[in-house]
């Protein structure tokens, strides 16, 4: 019986990132959904996307804790809330090619957003996602609770 992979909890990590999908033998987990608590998993590639000058994860806090969800998206997201995510990740060029799965909402829930990336990015700043194909990611953050 082949042993499970190994698991690295991003629970400490600051700021945002994404798991890019890709058979790399390590699965990540985070603690997601809000109030909820969920702890779901994928195997992966975890890179970091914080940014100094433009809070994203404070943003993305205010908006899961506020009047629209107040603490409770654990079951998925709707396009309204698709779309204020894609604005916060325009502010960055660190972000800014990253999109909003649409086919993936029923899936998505606070802290573990599916998310498209580039083949090429427009920005060649963004040296984290060298080699990658276009494809699927995670983003995720500090779950509010």
């Amino acid at each position: 019986m082949e042993s499970e992979k190994p698991l690295v909890n991003l629970w400490s990590s600051l700021g945002i990132g994404i798991i890019v999908l890709y058979k790399s033998g390590v699965r990540y987990s985070n603690q997601t959904g809000g109030y909820s608590c969920l702890h779901p998993e994928v195997e992966g590639v975890y890179v970091p996307l914080t940014n100094e000058v433009v809070n994203q994860e404070k943003e993305l806090e205010a908006y899961f804790t506020g009047p629209r969800w107040q603490g409770w998206c654990c079951d998925r997201i709707d396009a309204e809330t698709a779309d204020f995510i894609d604005g916060v990740l325009k502010k960055s060029p660190y972000t800014c090619d990253i999109n909003v799965d649409r086919s993936r909402l029923e899936a998505s829930h606070e802290a573990w957003i599916y998310v498209t990336i580039p083949t090429v990015s427009k920005n060649p700043e963004i040296s984290e996602l060298v080699g990658f194909s276009e494809g699927v990611a995670i983003l995720t953050w500090n779950n509010i609770d």
